[in-house]
């Protein structure tokens, strides 16, 4: 029988077997900071710190690296960004005014809000920033190497180019891309290169021109897939995760591979690819550059940390999954919930097992007495998010649930019906539902009134669960009639008190609405 192995722990296994001798072991991700980051590219982050995770369990010193790849251009403008930065096309996002303030960058305005949202994850990479490193020159060696074979390049760029390369193509393609001295864009051409000298001269469509040395100044970029090999070697990555796209028989990740291995010299890293991630109940696909812009940081308003990590690390990178702004998001809270008790209980699987362990941030979040997400975000609503009044009715219906996961469920719960799924908001009718009740048959009202006269004296959990199922008996009524019977019943009672077909478990509703509420709710018909 297989062994049951968690997949961050077979990817670290892998590593150790690929490189029995490496001493450290470096992990990257890299985004471009072309718009906010969605929770999509934040698959980069996760795959590659929980594989981290397994490494320094094992006992390996490990290095876990992000790139913020600001050095690129600026190829399209996304819907929260003003048209008028169409004139920074071409630019670096490094060098480009920030859209949404007086201070910083494009590219600083998005790294700092993802900078600022992960830490909370338990995520704590090393960032890099692109611009900075060609600034200061620390690629100059890749740069001039891959200039020298830039016709060895060109040749492996032909192979996965349906239409090939001409000789003429060939003989002028260069992998550097030249940011204009004068207008700072990249509309430019490199018209000559000098391999002893390492002396380009390029034109730009501003007009400029100029003769350059490579060893002097640094005014480029490597194209990407040259880039991207450039960086392993220099980095000496060994293991990098990456959207399931790239990994295709002529995706970014075979060039580049090819790229390491026959250009730079260098085995290229495990490449693990993943699936996209979708939104349930918003948009069925994320793109930061489209204006879809679920952030990790926005998904913090309603998912617990350890919640949102653990949807990643119980799911194989290759397998797509949703995130939930409808009720779905309840569901996931009670699959958590189950699994927490089931690790408790030594009832689960050691891959599921794992994963509970890789969510854990910086203390232990396995507990068996959280609050159900439905059930505190039903009294939340129905006390307006006061906590001591929360406390209260759960007192009263001896519910034991820790205060710790009170606390920040009510918050998370809260947001989620006011900022993201109003059609589950409860509002009472202060009155009753009279217009409701006029239209039921005179059984059915007297079966109401009977339900409101006798819940003052029924006053627990107990009492008026068997209040509620014992008004709608009749006799001569068999089981199924019964069920029947009783469900019509209970939508009744939810009809007369908040206008919906169904709502919460009745009992604790009941207990949660109050007795004096009660009353004046009910008493227009009883």
């Amino acid at each position: 029988m297989a062994k049951d192995i968690h997949w961050a722990d077979k990817a670290a296994e892998n590593l150790i077997h690929r490189n029995p001798k490496k001493k450290l072991f470096t992990l990257a991700a890299g985004i471009s900071p072309s718009g906010t980051i969605h929770i999509g590219n934040f698959r980069d982050l996760i795959t590659a710190e929980s594989v981290s995770r397994a490494l320094k369990d094992k006992g390996k010193k490990v290095r876990f690296i992000f790139s913020w790849d600001d050095y690129d251009r600026l190829r399209k403008i996304p819907k929260n960004v003003s048209d008028d930065f169409e004139k920074h096309m071409g630019m670096p996002y490094s060098k480009i005014p920030n859209p949404f303030g007086k201070t910083g960058t494009y590219a600083s305005h998005f790294e700092k809000e993802l900078e600022k949202d992960i830490p909370s994850l338990g995520v704590n990479p090393e960032f890099i920033y692109q611009t900075k490193m060609y600034s200061a020159g620390k690629y100059k060696d890749g740069i001039i190497e891959a200039m020298g074979k830039r016709k060895e390049i060109a040749s492996i760029l032909a192979e996965f180019r349906t239409q090939g390369f001409t000789e003429e193509e060939i003989e002028n393609y260069y992998p550097l891309e030249i940011y204009c001295e004068n207008c700072g864009k990249d509309f430019t051409k490199i018209k000559s290169y000098d391999e002893d000298t390492t002396e380009i001269e390029y034109s730009c469509k501003c007009g400029h021109e100029n003769k350059v040395n490579l060893k002097e100044k640094n005014i480029g970029k490597l194209q990407w897939k040259v880039d991207w090999a450039m960086r392993w070697r220099y980095e000496d990555v060994c293991y990098e995760p990456g959207g399931k796209d790239h990994s295709a028989p002529q995706g970014s990740y075979q060039v580049a591979r090819r790229i390491s291995k026959d250009v730079f010299d260098f085995e290229p890293p495990m490449y693990q690819p993943y699936d996209f991630i979708g939104l349930r109940g918003l948009s069925s696909k994320i793109s930061g550059s489209t204006g879809t812009n679920i952030s990790p940081g926005n998904l913090l308003k309603i998912y617990e940390p350890e919640l949102l990590r653990w949807l990643f690390l119980r799911t194989l990178p290759t397998k797509s999954f949703d995130f939930c702004f409808d009720s779905e998001i309840i569901r996931q809270y009670d699959e958590l919930d189950r699994a927490s008790k089931d690790y408790k209980n030594d009832k689960i699987k050691d891959s599921k097992k794992r994963a509970l362990d890789l969510s854990k941030i910086d203390k232990d979040f396995i507990n068996t007495d959280n609050i159900p997400f439905r059930l505190i975000a039903n009294i939340g609503q129905i006390t307006q998010g006061n906590l001591n009044e929360v406390k209260r009715i759960l007192k009263e219906t001896e519910d034991n649930s820790n205060e710790e996961s009170i606390k920040r469920r009510l918050i998370l719960s809260q947001n989620w019906i006011d900022e993201f799924s109003p059609e589950n908001k409860i509002e009472l009718v202060e009155s009753g539902n009279k217009e409701f009740y006029n239209a039921l048959s005179k059984h059915e009202q007297q079966e109401l009134v009977n339900f409101f006269s006798n819940i003052k004296d029924n006053w627990d959990l107990e009492k008026l669960t068997k209040l509620a199922y014992e008004v709608p008996k009749q006799e001569g009524l068999d089981e199924q009639q019964l069920k029947k019977r009783q469900r019509e019943f209970f939508k009744n009672i939810y009809m007369y008190l908040i206008g919906k077909e169904t709502g919460p478990r009745l009992a604790t509703f009941i207990i949660s609405i109050g007795k004096t509420k009660i009353e004046n709710i009910s008493k227009n018909i009883i």
